[in-house]
């Protein structure tokens, strides 16, 4: 153990005495006593909290405010923007009309006879002439060796000169 005197035991520099009570009294009495923190260093605390809650309070009124306006904003540029896809679908529906009413035949046959066109005749199938006629008969089923089909089809297919 130390044999120092315990720092509690002497009164700070700025500690009073009681009214009515002997400071230099030896019962200990006097060191239970402890000296309040300074009242300036706790208003000064007391204010930069207040500040700082005050700061704290108006950024988030305003975080808040800007949000609520980029809302706003976007409800805005999708009403807008719904309108428009509106409005297209209407005019896709109207050139759809359009493109039914003059590609029908009635129309078409109406501006034929504009031009001087008259209506035809009969059909009459005209005969296609091939060079190489086809080896199978079209009554026939298909060819079971591949070998002989290849072999034909690049008979075919061969240039003649």
């Amino acid at each position: 153990m130390s044999a120092e005197p315990s720092p509690r035991n002497h009164p700070g520099p700025n500690a009073a005495p009681r009214p009515g009570q002997n400071p230099n009294r030896g019962d200990g009495a006097r060191a239970r006593l402890t000296v309040a923190p300074d009242v300036a260093r706790r208003r000064l605390r007391a204010r930069l909290i207040m500040w700082a809650a005050a700061l704290v309070t108006v950024a988030s009124l305003f975080t808040l405010v800007a949000f609520h306006v980029f809302a706003a904003q976007s409800a805005f540029t999708m009403e807008r923007l719904s309108k428009e896809r509106a409005n297209e679908q209407q005019r896709y529906a109207r050139l759809r009309e359009l493109n039914a009413e003059l590609s029908s035949a009635e129309t078409v046959i109406a501006a034929a006879n504009k031009l001087g066109m008259v209506p035809g005749g009969t059909m009459t199938p005209l005969p296609v002439a091939t060079k190489h006629p086809v080896s199978a008969p079209p009554d026939q089923g298909p060819q079971t060796s591949s070998a002989a089909n290849y072999s034909r089809t690049k008979e075919a297919l061969a240039p003649q000169p």
